[in-house]
């Protein structure tokens, strides 16, 4: 692995040093690099500024200064919002010296573009950058400034009011040095309206009643009716879904009981997934168990996990194989009308419009997968809590200071941020109370578009849409989705795998785990136990015990990086 570049980091400090000094920051650690963990100045209190101990007049924003910012995916009419920002600046004495001009690359060359940015250290002073786009490797190599001194601190209060101490710990990044040991800093600003999209499905709300189903609450009233639409409507199929089923899985419900499967340990991909057990009090790595494992392995999980519940509940899926398009998994399927349909719940209000389109008689309401969530409990979604979108400062940027004091503007205040979200208030869309909004009739050629998730999203700043405010009951789900109450941090947040020690070995038990289809629920019961044992013989082949080994050891240098802060 690469080791943080060193001259980077003390580019980004004295960069915002200097800043500071500028403006009479004197607070410890206010605006220092990633910070040895378990030094004194490595707690969020250190990287923070006292109240009134400087002066934002005194900046050394003193000439017109553009930021140039790219977002992914399309941005329309951009120019009538940034004049009108200007208008909203005109008498401020350092914004209106801060110019931001906004461009935007789609969606498939994004990740091509970004790699060139950094390669040929682009003009560009804030950028989208997902984290399937190896955000986790670009801080790794330095590419990214560390931010951490622009947050909770009283001369940024646009920024401290909208990212919480949870939030900026979500936010933290951990970087593995060469000797095992971790520092830390904030590498990206995470773009997010809840902090966790809520998973289901969409169901038929008009044949339940046609056929008298009971309402539905939990996995047997979804499956009954399923079954009932199947037996009755011969031109239906009773599943649509995607690559992403966790009905059935311990994936949720298992970090209750200190067991834990995140992005962030998917070394295989999502075919084969690894839980991750922890002690009580999380400082402790119990075992890392994958499909298949022995008996002495599970006999090392917390209880309750001491057996391969992974195929159990692999298992336990197929039980709604008949229910499924018959013709999954081929590269031609024929799609079927469905009962129920995946859906994650910010996507609900489109996917169902489309789908009354398509059946104008047709009703949809939302069934939340998790029990708990469904149930709406307090702390029920352990979680990474940050999204895979984010945005990032060049490490080479030398506009730092106006990018954030742009940034503290935009999340200053409703109305900013409402701005660049979206349009012009009373052109582009109207409100509807206060956390409400509705698009207007303005045309598509005139209308402005920003991908929220991509620039503006925040968990302070959420409006309703107009479906929503009319649907008590999914209005009910969308509070629960955006409420603080209902996230707990995940222990393992933050966590990266380095793989450059068994790169060899992850990339061979990868390919093997490609070969499944178990998401699909391409197989039968039997036929997925025998695939599942097919897979665990060959990856012990390839490498596993030394891939679980390594992991394991990972895992414990940064719990113990982490509780020892």
């Amino acid at each position: 692995m690469k080791r943080r570049n060193t001259n980077l980091a003390k580019r980004v400090t004295a960069t915002i040093m200097a800043a500071a000094m500028v403006m009479g920051v004197v607070a410890c650690g206010s605006a220092e690099s990633s910070q040895e963990i378990g030094s004194d100045t490595s707690s969020q209190a250190a990287n923070s500024t006292e109240a009134g101990e400087s002066n934002v007049e005194s900046s050394p924003i003193t000439k017109d200064v553009t930021i140039n910012i790219r977002v992914m995916n399309e941005v329309k009419n951009v120019d009538k919002v940034i004049a009108k920002y200007e208008e909203m600046v005109a008498d401020d004495p350092v914004m209106s010296k801060i110019h931001p001009n906004i461009e935007y690359v789609i969606g498939a060359d994004y990740k091509d573009k970004l790699n060139m940015a950094l390669s040929a250290q682009e003009d560009i002073d804030l950028m989208f950058c997902g984290s399937w786009f190896g955000l986790t490797k670009f801080i790794q190599e330095g590419d990214f400034a560390d931010l951490t001194g622009y947050f909770n601190n009283d001369e940024f209060p646009g920024l401290k009011a909208a990212f919480s101490g949870q939030f900026l710990d979500a936010m933290t990044s951990y970087v593995r040095q060469e000797d095992g040991s971790y520092t830390k800093g904030i590498y990206g600003i995470n773009m997010a309206n809840a902090y966790e999209d809520s998973r289901g499905f969409m169901y038929r709300e008009d044949l339940r009643q046609k056929y008298g189903c009971d309402e539905i609450t939990d996995r047997d009233s979804l499956m009954a009716f399923v079954k009932t639409v199947c037996e009755n409507e011969p031109d239906m199929m009773g599943v649509n879904l995607w690559n992403f089923f966790y009905l059935d899985s311990p994936v949720y419900t298992g970090k209750h009981d200190n067991v834990f499967s995140q992005d962030s340990t998917q070394v295989f991909g999502d075919q084969t997934r690894i839980f991750v057990g922890l002690s009580e009090d999380h400082t402790k790595v119990l075992n890392v168990v994958v499909a298949g494992d022995s008996e002495e392995e599970f006999a090392k999980m917390p209880e309750g996990y001491q057996y391969d519940f992974i195929t159990e509940y692999a298992v336990k899926r197929t039980e709604w194989n008949p229910y499924l398009n018959p013709s999954r998994g081929e590269t031609t399927p024929v799609e079927k009308p469905a009962a129920i349909s995946y859906s994650a719940l910010s996507e609900f209000e489109n996917r169902s419009k489309e789908a009354m389109e398509n059946v104008p008689e047709s009703e949809w309401r939302f069934y939340v997968i998790d029990d708990a969530q469904r149930n709406k409990e307090e702390g029920a979604v352990i979680c990474d809590i940050a999204t895979n979108n984010w945005l990032v400062v060049p490490e080479w940027s030398d506009k730092k200071l106006a990018t954030m004091y742009f940034l503290d503007w935009m999340f200053g205040s409703k109305e900013a941020h409402d701005l660049f979200q979206y349009g012009i208030e009373g052109e582009d869309w109207e409100a509807i109370g206060d956390n409400g909004m509705k698009n207007t009739d303005i045309s598509d050629e005139e209308k402005y578009v920003m991908p929220g998730y991509s620039f503006t999203w925040n968990p302070n700043y959420v409006r309703y849409s107009e479906m929503v405010l009319n649907n008590a009951e999914l209005k009910a789900d969308f509070d629960y989705a955006y409420s603080d109450s209902t996230y707990q941090l995940s222990p393992l947040a933050g966590f990266s795998f380095d793989a450059s020690n068994v790169e060899t070995e992850v990339a061979n038990i990868s390919a093997l785990s490609n070969e499944l289809r178990l998401n699909i629920s391409l197989y039968e019961a039997d036929e997925a136990v025998e695939k599942l044992q097919t897979w665990h013989a060959d990856a012990e082949a390839a490498g596993l015990e030394t891939v679980r080994q390594e992991l394991i050891t990972q895992l414990q240098q940064f719990l113990d990086a982490k509780n020892n802060q």
